[in-house]
This record gives structure tokens, sequence and C-alpha cells, in this order.
């Protein structure tokens, strides 16, 4: 095979890594994006299991308040019964009793069906916290693997810019100190700006009239003959 054909053909394999490479560059951004936001969710998930527990705990409160509330009325009750000389102001005295017991028996049930709650909130308060934890130290490890993997990715990349440019060097002093021995006849390889792919791809070579290699968008290898386009 020709060398400069051979030669050509490794910058076409070089490119075709190149753009995988950058793609694969690219989306690195992306990933640590979506690693944070990830975590962030577990967080506000996390955050919302505690508002929820502080708000179980806040109305238990109120309703051991209220309870201690409907108690003192019936030692005010108790106080005025003893006080009292007619039997019907006693007995009205009695039933404001017993419609406050019956009131604090409805609340303590309220408490009671809150413990409940409470008792049963624990676990998903253990599970959200859990789940934020390993988040969070999941998000560490994961952007610490993509910061790793894009700076190897841009030290690749480097690399095989500094051998690219090796080769195309290698190509156009070759091709130079061959030129005098071609005729008008003779063929050249030329990378023609044929299927361009997309803007964000690295560039191929071209082999002019001119005799060098000069940049352009990723390409397929055409055999043209000089005086053709």
């Amino acid at each position: 095979m020709n060398e400069d054909i051979r030669q050509l053909l490794v910058l076409q394999d070089r490119d075709a890594k190149a753009n995988r490479l950058e793609a694969e560059l690219e989306s690195i951004d992306p990933e640590r994006e979506r690693t944070r936001r990830d975590s962030i969710r577990t967080q506000q998930v996390l955050d919302q299991a505690k508002q929820d527990q502080r708000q179980l705990e806040v109305r238990r409160k109120d309703l051991e308040n209220e309870v201690e509330t409907k108690k003192e009325q019936i030692l005010k009750f108790s106080q005025q019964q003893l006080e009292t000389k007619k039997n019907v102001e006693y007995q009205t005295l009695d039933r404001e009793i017993d419609h406050v017991r019956e009131a604090i028996s409805e609340i303590e049930e309220q408490e009671m069906e809150l413990m409940e709650q409470q008792d049963a909130f624990k676990s998903t308060l253990a599970e959200a916290n859990q789940v934020a934890e390993e988040a969070k130290s999941g998000e560490a490890k994961k952007i610490s693997d993509l910061d790793e993997r894009e700076k190897n990715i841009e030290s690749e990349l480097d690399a095989m810019d500094e051998e690219r440019d090796g080769i195309v060097s290698k190509i156009n002093n070759g091709h130079q100190g061959g030129q005098g021995d071609r005729g008008r006849g003779s063929r050249q390889l030329r990378w023609l700006p044929h299927e361009v792919a997309d803007a964000g791809n690295r560039q191929c070579q071209e082999w002019a009239r001119d005799g060098h290699l000069h940049k352009l968008r990723p390409a397929h290898l055409l055999h043209a003959r000089d005086g053709h386009g």
C-alpha cells in the first residue's frame, strides 16, 4: 500500500477516535449536573420528611395543651360545685364537667392516632435520611470519577493532536520530496468535503493541488485526478 495512503488512513482512524472522545468529553458536564441534581432531590425529600415530622409533633403538642386546658375547666367547674348551694346549678355544672370529659376523651384519641403516625413515620424518615446520605457520598465519588475521566480524555486528545501533527508533517514533507516525479496525469489523494458531519466534530485533511494537507471537516477519502473537482 502506498505510504501516503496508509498515513491518511491512520489519520482517518485517529480522527474517528478523537470524535468519539470529544463526544464523551462533551457528555461529562451534563452528567456532572445530573449527579448534583439527583443529590439535591434526595436532600429535598429528606427535608420535607423532617418538616412533616415537625408538623406532627407540633399538632400533638397542641392536643396536649388542649387537654390541659380542658382539665383546668373541670377543676373550675368542680370548685363551683363546692361553692354553690343550688341543686339546679350543681347539676348544670355536673353536665358541663361530663361534656368536657367527653371532649378530653376525643382529644386523647386524636393524640393516640398522631403517636401512631409518628411511629410509622420514623421508618420513612430513616429511609429518606439513608437515601440522602448515600446520594451525597455517591455524588462526591461520581464527580471525582468524572473529573478524572475528563482529565484523562483531555490528555489523550492532546497526545493524539501531537501524533496527528507529526503524521501530517510527514505526509507533506514526503509529498514535496516526490513532487518533481509527478506528471500532469498523476493521481493524488484528497479529502473531499463529502457527507460532512456535525459542526462539533474534529477536522480532517485535504491533500490539494499544492501538495499539502489542509484542514477540512470530516469527509470520505476519495481518489481525484489533478485538474478535476
